[in-house]
């Protein structure tokens, strides 16, 4: 199966950014990718500190980036934004103490 290049670009964006929040923020995580004839899903599960405030998590430039972070030159503020953009359909469930997962879909026809 061929994937269009604004297919690859959308799922590049979701993953960087699920991958950025991995090593920031947690202890552990994995990415996961499944194609199938209609949809590209991407399940970006960790093991850290989880989100707090989902809500708050998702606004556009709020970020809980330590220094540290932000002198890495990440902490922006918008990977769950860009994530959300990026997907098709979104999902986002978070324990405090426990953990994230994010599910990404993007319809590929």
């Amino acid at each position: 199966m061929r994937l269009s290049n604004e297919i690859v670009r959308r799922a590049s964006v979701v993953t960087y950014e699920a991958e950025i929040n991995i090593c920031s923020y947690a202890e552990r995580g994995k990415i996961l990718l499944r194609v199938t004839p209609k949809f590209l899903i991407i399940d970006a599960i960790d093991e850290g500190q989880g989100i707090p405030d989902i809500e708050l998590a998702m606004k556009e430039g709020y970020s809980t980036a330590t220094d540290k972070i932000r002198q890495m030159g990440f902490g922006a503020g918008m990977g769950l934004a860009n994530i959300k953009n990026f997907s098709d359909t979104f999902r986002i469930i978070s324990e405090v103490g426990k953990g994230t997962h994010l599910k990404m879909i993007i319809r590929i026809n």
